[in-house]
């Protein structure tokens, strides 16, 4: 039997052991072809698609190489590790360095070819669906058609096999200076009790306290000077949990004996407690991964939304301004009524108000800008209130009311200035009201005197604002393009279509979001596989401690106790800990956008669930295979 050979057996001997971290380089090489499909399918790169989409997705595939790297890395080692006595035995039997090296040489080459071909296989048959869902989700004319693309099969295939090979090759530094006594140890080695620092315990709440604390105070002034610290102190926090804080809290679970009696927990906490300075390290980067899985899933579904949302508000469906109140300059009414007309667009209601256009000025300081905007009576105002559908007011003397898009409730002054021709006057700040009158317009109300004594002026700059609102404005989008058609490309921007930049936001965040969940999903597999790896390596060690536990008269079920508790140990306290990550970063992302937080708890919700659903599968596998001889 030649060294091909045993290699091979071994693979397939070991099958059980391999499947979750041969599943997750299957989906990873899936994923990257099915992207590389969309990025070099002949309309693509003919710019259907734009090229920001392009880069995004470009983006991605290097995303998954990234990830893939630290993942593989990971795993090579695990397999290193509980292998040593393997290759312990093979060396006492006369197979020495260099032989052992090729052996696992050729593991890994079996491995990742085979995984490369089961990937191509699977990317291949779904990336007909893949081009239709990335077509529905761009608005594209015709649905990218499927498409041998030969480019796509040779990117995938070489950016594998050179990362597989160079991984495998870096895995022999693992060896190094390895003696036959030292590999046949390393699996019989007893393990102590491990030893915790309480300044480093201490450190780890600190760290973690200091990273949600400026997390939580984080405003848009700070964030260049706040989210580096961040996720630094969140990070190293993190880890010196999973070394120090753990230890030390299960030693104080160990110390509890009447709490220990109870049951199976001696033996679930006794085992967890002299393996965690072997948990830490996964612990720790399971949990950050669920933590960056969480927050970048959750950040983009809630912006996404935030933003819909803000577009959904815009009050008026086509609306522009005319600087000379006295002409049409971008656009008349009447060719505008003819676009509706033509496409059956039915309007609710339309403005056309020519007003004041002013400029107000922080007089506390805090805005070296001006506050522009169009001023209205308070009379008129309500008019046009319950025209649109937004709250009327009642202003008093000497204030003043902001209304519009540029209004921040939060940082707006207290005090306007106000400066027209010669004459200039003071207002208090009565209220902001972010329920807009005119779309992508700020609208400054003051009371009917005010107003007259304003406009008495005749250096008052006065402009015109046209708009219409339709019914079921989200189908009115070949309208929007045919008006927006009618214009010089110069002047497009000009005019606010809420159907178009409707569909055009939906299309560029729904992109985002297929990435993000894309590439989250890839993330969550490779944390699972890691918990699922864990367990396995570890496979002849449970079964040694389960037939010791058999002869002192524990049962089957009292076993199935022991394995579970630790199993949900492992599964769990991780997503525990990334979703307390997580939800800091949404109130951070919260003090910076308008957003809803809330909506942020599905993301959470659905991760669990994933989370418990792998779980289940594991734990019907691992009862399986450690059971088995029982």
């Amino acid at each position: 039997m030649n060294l091909r050979t045993l290699a091979r057996r071994n693979v397939t001997g070991h099958a059980q052991r391999y499947a979750a971290y041969f599943l997750s380089c299957v989906f990873a090489v899936t994923v990257f072809h099915m992207y590389a499909q969309v990025i070099y399918h002949p309309d693509v790169m003919n710019g259907s698609i734009g090229d920001h989409m392009r880069s995004s997705m470009v983006a991605a595939q290097w995303l998954i190489v990234i990830f893939s790297v630290f993942f593989i890395t990971y795993s090579n080692q695990a397999f290193l590790q509980v292998r040593s006595r393997e290759f312990g035995l093979l060396s006492l039997f006369g197979m020495n360095g260099g032989q052992l090296r090729k052996l696992i040489y050729f593991e890994q080459t079996i491995l990742s070819l085979l995984a490369i071909a089961a990937g191509l296989l699977f990317g291949t048959l779904f990336s007909k669906l893949f081009l239709l869902f990335i077509s529905s989700v761009l608005v594209v004319e015709s649905p990218l058609s499927f498409a041998f693309v030969p480019k796509a099969f040779i990117i995938t295939v070489v950016v594998f096999i050179v990362l597989f090979q160079v991984l495998t090759l870096l895995s022999f530094w693992k060896m190094r200076g390895k003696q036959v006594t030292d590999l046949l140890k390393a699996a019989r080695k007893p393990k102590s009790m491990p030893i915790t620092s309480p300044v480093f315990t201490v450190l780890a709440v600190l760290l973690l306290g200091g990273g949600y604390g400026t997390a939580v105070m984080t405003t848009g002034d700070t964030l260049h000077l706040t989210i580096f610290p961040v996720l630094i102190l969140t990070v190293i926090g993190t880890y010196f949990f999973f070394t120090q804080g753990t230890v030390a809290l299960y030693k104080r679970f160990y110390a509890n004996k009447s709490q220990l009696m109870r049951g199976t927990r001696l033996i679930t906490r006794t085992n967890i407690l002299f393996r965690l300075k072997d948990y830490a390290r996964m612990l720790f980067l399971t949990s950050i991964i669920s933590a960056v899985v969480l927050t970048a899933t959750g950040t983009v579904y809630m912006i996404f939304n935030a933003i819909i949302e803000d577009t959904s508000s815009m009050p008026q469906s086509i609306s522009w301004v005319e600087e000379d109140p006295g002409t049409y300059a971008l656009i008349s009414p009447e060719e505008v009524e003819e676009k509706l007309n033509v496409y059956d667009a039915e309007v609710l209601y339309q403005i056309n108000e020519t007003m004041p256009y002013v400029s107000f000025q922080d007089i506390e300081g805090g805005n070296e800008f001006p506050y522009s905007g169009f001023l209205l009576s308070e009379t008129r105002y309500n008019e046009l209130a319950k025209t649109v559908g937004v709250p009327t007011v009642q202003i008093e003397q000497g204030k003043v009311v902001t209304n519009g898009t540029l209004v921040s409730s939060e940082k707006f002054p207290t005090q306007l200035n106000l400066e027209v021709g010669n004459r200039a006057e003071t207002y208090d700040v009565q209220e902001t009201d972010k329920e807009r009158l005119f779309s992508y317009a700020s609208v400054y109300v003051v009371s009917n005197q005010d107003y007259d004594q304003i406009v008495q002026n005749n250096d008052v700059d006065m402009q015109r604002f046209i708009g219409y609102e339709l019914k079921n404005w989200r189908d009115q989008v070949e309208v929007s393009e045919a008006i927006a058609g009618t214009l010089d490309e110069n002047d497009a921007w000009a005019i606010t279509l809420k159907a178009s930049e409707y569909v055009t936001m939906v299309r560029d965040f729904s992109l985002t979001i297929v990435i993000g969940m894309f590439v989250s999903f890839l993330f969550f597999v490779v944390q699972g596989s890691m918990l699922y790896l864990k367990l396995f390596t570890e496979l002849e060690d449970t079964k040694r401690q389960l037939f010791s536990l058999k002869r002192l008269g524990t049962t089957k079920k009292e076993m199935k106790q022991v394995l579970d508790q630790q199993m949900r140990f492992l599964f769990f306290v991780p997503a525990i800990v990334g979703a307390v990550h997580a939800s800091f970063a949404y109130v951070m992302v919260n003090n910076l956008l308008p957003i809803n937080v809330m909506k942020a708890s599905m993301v959470i919700g659905i991760y669990v669930l994933l989370q418990v659903g792998y779980y289940l599968i594991t734990r019907v596998l691992y009862f399986r295979a450690v059971l088995k001889d029982l």
